[in-house]
């Protein structure tokens, strides 16, 4: 499937959250432990099994809390650490980081994307020429839409950090994608409902 884990650190605090932790959760958290860093947080940008299949050894390794929206929540909630419930526009702390957590559905209804600075992670909304699929349980092309154009909305320079590698490069920005993703050039429902 060609999933994107990431670490986020801060080099001073040694402080890190790591991005939807699936499939290679040993060799990450021994990417993080070498460098230093203490893994304190899981941000999961949605409930799908290949974001979340290494939830719980990072809680039993770490001790790490996982945020995750509350409408996406209840897959984990059986599992173990402490859950915490984001909103649209809460701010986490990751040392001395301040990361803002934005509200995406349409791959899912909690789907969460991360911004850190000029850095957006974006899980399955927003791909490298492309956005996640909205015809799943729970999707919405309406609410993809929408969430679509607030994405759009941010700094252009903005570095994209999808969940999979499904493009032509791994890391993109907002900028390149308005103008050569389709689901992002559109300015109207009707024309995004056109996109095959």
């Amino acid at each position: 499937m060609k999933n994107f884990n990431y670490l986020i650190g801060d080099p001073e605090t040694k402080e890190c959250a790591y991005v939807d932790p699936a499939w290679e959760v040993d060799r990450l958290l021994k990417m993080a432990k070498a460098d230093g860093y203490q893994v304190k947080k899981i941000f999961l940008t949605h409930n799908h099994f290949d974001h979340v299949d290494g939830v719980e050894e990072v809680v039993q390794e770490t001790g790490a809390e996982v945020y995750i929206h509350s409408l996406d929540e209840q897959p984990i909630k059986k599992g173990k650490g402490r859950l915490v419930q984001l909103s649209d526009g809460m701010e986490i702390t990751i040392g001395s980081f301040r990361v803002t957590a934005l509200n995406t559905p349409g791959h899912t209804p909690g789907s969460t994307c991360y911004l850190v600075q000029q850095h957006l992670f974006t899980g399955d909304t927003l791909f490298q020429g492309n956005c996640g699929r909205c015809d799943l349980p729970g999707g919405d092309p309406k609410a993809m839409f929408r969430s679509l154009q607030k994405l759009a909305n941010l700094d252009p320079e903005t570095k994209v950090y999808p969940g999979h590698d499904y493009g032509l490069m791994p890391i993109t920005t907002i900028g390149y994608e308005k103008e050569h993703n389709p689901t992002l050039k559109v300015g109207s429902l009707a024309d995004f409902d056109q996109i095959p």
